[in-house]
């Protein structure tokens, strides 16, 4: 088993570290698994993915999920801000060794106190085929009758609230539009994707054990979630390895915080954990794990994934920030309509197993855990640009950015260039900072994509072909899809949906030469119309099947594009700018 060094306190591996946790197990209530697709991944309440801590601490983020190896071992949410008074305030999870930052439940809106009982103790899993089920049986009647099973997650959904606590908590179908959740008027849950994960947590509740740190007053949902879909192209097919997270967090406390970031940490081993090395790519907004050797043998109970290796990324998705006063995209411009996170900052730390400074190794203190998130070593040294990215006599310019070098070419700064031994990695993936109001909602999320190319064995060397591609497919996938929920309309899976919007997003934009479409559903029997700022039609074209349509855009002189998309009696306008 892989071994797990936490303190200096606390050794050993992941079962001796979870007899020494003070913090209340999980209950099986709060472990479910989204499986709809090519992944097997475990999911937790409290805030923790992946790991299974009530079945030995083994990985389950099996990809593909017909095999024993897994792409990622754990990951959390992190978040951290300072208060009105300058005052760090952060709540994160690694592993509860000591504790957790995190408990279920919400926060009451008008003191933030948290809720004591048990119906939260647990997570909602719901799929799109649930509901289809469901509609169906309701229609019939065999749901008011009594003879049609709902399931329980459905039945006990966390629509609304009570109380003081949040009124609408999550998003429901209201079938006769009352208000009130209830399977029985045929009220159905609303998810992102084809099968989705609910978990309601806190900071609040006690105090953090893992950071040590004061709590902020945070209410988050996360949605886990997946795609499931046989009859995507091959430059989608990563979308039936991949997984999604949301979070919507709100800030129940009365504190203006400042200087916030948020952050996905990943101890994100690739099948056996002892010969993995990471990278980022600052421009499509994701970080990744690949193997630094073309063999990936099992060791200590991890399973290998042999001679045909993945590349796991972890990329942000598009989630609006247009109210925090902060130019999150850095564009120049403050707040505009539809701003997006981006990928601020790529760091990593060593286990403390091996021969390292101590300053990058596992954070012990809440101050670690916060300079970690925004580009500092645990020491207050800030991240450097080449070697190690630990600052020396001779390399001293800061980065925001670690390993972002070509790994296929092996160029510019990687791991391999840096002659690194590979090794456990843990990488984090933060946008900020931001400022966070009191009463503020914020919205935030990544994805979890696997590129496995079978005749690549290393999928690593097809990192500027296939790694690249699949990360811009899946992003832009789940832009055009995420909030399309299922209907009672909905085809069985895996017979493409056919949604009532339809929806195309644009790459590369501003672009150049060539333009990749992808749209919501099969374009069959659609058209194409691209007008330029005169008014002047300039392309017409017939769309004739597929989800992905590439143009050539050589001849167009540069300038802004309005183009106009239509099929069915659906229309769609969106805007491209051809750069010289």
């Amino acid at each position: 088993m892989k071994a797990l060094i936490f303190t200096p306190l606390i050794l050993g591996s992941a079962i001796a570290g979870m007899a020494q946790t003070p913090q209340s197990p999980l209950s099986t209530a709060e472990q479910r698994t989204l499986d709809i697709n090519q992944v097997e991944a475990l999911i937790l309440g409290r805030g923790n993915r992946h790991w299974d801590i009530l079945g030995g601490g083994q990985p389950v983020y099996r990809v593909p999920k017909s095999g024993q190896a897994s792409g990622s071992f754990a990951g959390s949410l992190w978040i951290a801000g300072l208060d009105n008074n300058g005052q760090l305030r952060i709540a994160a999870n690694t592993y509860r060794q000591n504790g957790a930052d995190f408990w279920p439940g919400p926060l009451d809106t008008t003191n933030a106190s948290a809720y004591t009982g048990a119906a939260y103790n647990k997570i909602w899993k719901v799929s799109c085929n649930d509901i289809q089920n469901f509609v169906t049986a309701y229609n019939n009647g065999s749901v008011t009758a009594n003879t049609y099973p709902v399931p329980a997650d459905m039945q006990n959904y966390p629509a609304k609230g009570t109380g003081n606590f949040m009124r609408n908590m999550a998003p429901f179908h209201d079938k006769n539009n009352d208000g009130q959740y209830n399977v029985m008027d045929g009220d159905y849950p609303l998810i992102h994707g084809h099968q989705q994960i609910l978990s309601i947590y806190n900071d609040k509740a006690a105090p953090h054990g893992e950071t040590g740190g004061l709590p902020m007053g945070l209410e988050i949902h996360e949605y886990s979630y997946a795609y499931a879909d046989p009859n995507l192209p091959d430059s989608l097919k990563a979308v039936n390895y991949t997984t999604y997270y949301r979070y919507e967090i709100y800030n129940r406390s009365n504190f203006y915080y400042t200087d916030v970031f948020i952050t996905s940490w990943n101890d994100a081993d690739l099948g056996g954990y002892t010969n993995d090395y990471i990278g980022s790519y600052p421009p499509g907004n994701f970080a990744y794990m690949y193997n630094a050797t073309n063999t990936d043998p099992s060791v200590g109970g991890s399973v290998g994934y042999g001679n045909y290796i993945p590349v796991m990324s972890q990329a942000i998705l598009k989630t609006n920030c247009s109210s925090d006063g902060i130019d999150n995209n850095h564009n120049g411009i403050i707040d505009e309509a539809g701003e997006q996170f981006i990928m601020d900052k790529a760091t990593f730390y060593n286990n403390n197993i091996g021969n390292f400074n101590t300053a990058t190794t596992n954070p012990v203190i809440a101050q670690h855990y916060y300079n970690y998130m925004k580009g500092k070593w645990k020491d207050n040294s800030p991240f450097v640009y080449g070697g190690n990215a630990y600052p020396s006599a001779s390399n001293n310019v800061p980065t925001n950015y670690v390993f972002d070098g070509d790994p296929q070419l092996q160029t510019g700064w990687t791991e391999s260039t840096a002659a690194h031994l590979p090794g456990d990695r843990r990488f984090l993936m933060s946008s900020g900072p931001f400022n966070f109001p009191p009463g503020a909602k914020l919205e935030w999320g990544f994805a979890l994509v696997c590129s496995l190319d079978s005749t690549a064995g290393n999928t690593i060397s097809k990192f500027n072909t296939v790694v690249k591609r699949d990360v811009r497919n899946t992003q832009l996938f789940d832009e055009l899809n995420h909030n399309v929920q299922c209907q009672p309309s909905v085809l069985p899976l895996g017979v493409k949906e056919q949604n009532n919007d339809l929806k195309v997003g644009l790459f590369p934009n501003p672009g150049r030469d060539k333009l990749t479409l992808l749209f919501n559903q099969n374009m069959n029997n659609g058209s194409l119309k691209m007008i330029n700022v005169l008014g002047q039609t300039v392309r017409e074209e017939k769309l004739n099947g597929g989800y992905e349509i590439k143009m050539d855009t050589e001849e167009l002189p540069a300038g802004v594009y309005t183009i106009s998309i239509e099929q069915k009696g659906k229309t769609t306008t969106t805007k491209w700018i051809k750069q010289e």
